[in-house]
């Protein structure tokens, strides 16, 4: 017996499994969780700004703790409710165009990080930094939208 035989029988047996690599497409939420994800990060996004401008950043009351929590956990909860909820029409495409996102959103992201780190010193790159715990799943929901944006565009001129 082969060593690729062995090692083909433990693959199957356990969750490497080439099979179950096939069902990605199972790990997102339905599509009913998009609303609910902007019903959350549209108020948290506006709770966060308020925060941020009408607070003192004192980080010592009870108040502007769980403001500053639920602004954070909204807008992270809701990009990610936005972002991994299943599209009317879930297809090869889209599984695409969610990777290419993700991908861009990162660039994006790591650049954006570079600069702030070069340029932004004391205590705004503090301030920088808290809103930087929120910054990739924005980048990711704005390119993912307009990715998804155009490809529909596109398909719409061909019919």
């Amino acid at each position: 017996m082969s060593i690729c035989k062995i090692l083909y029988t433990f693959a199957a047996l356990t969750q490497y499994s080439p099979l179950k690599f096939s069902c990605m497409k199972n790990l997102l939420f339905p599509r009913q969780f998009q609303a609910v994800g902007w019903l959350l990060l549209i108020p948290a996004i506006i709770l966060g700004i308020y925060s941020y401008y009408f607070t003192p950043l004192t980080g010592t009351g009870v108040l502007e703790i769980i403001i500053n929590d639920a602004a954070i956990i909204g807008t992270t909860v809701g990009s990610l409710f936005i972002v991994c909820s299943k599209e009317k029409h879930e297809d090869e495409m889209i599984r695409s165009i969610r990777l290419s996102s993700l991908l861009k959103a990162l660039y994006v992201y790591a650049a954006i990080l570079i600069l702030s780190v070069l340029f932004i010193n004391g205590g705004d790159f503090l301030v920088f930094m808290i809103f930087n715990l929120v910054l990739f799943p924005l980048i990711y929901v704005v390119v993912f939208r307009l990715e998804i944006y155009r490809y529909n565009k596109i398909s719409g001129d061909e019919e």
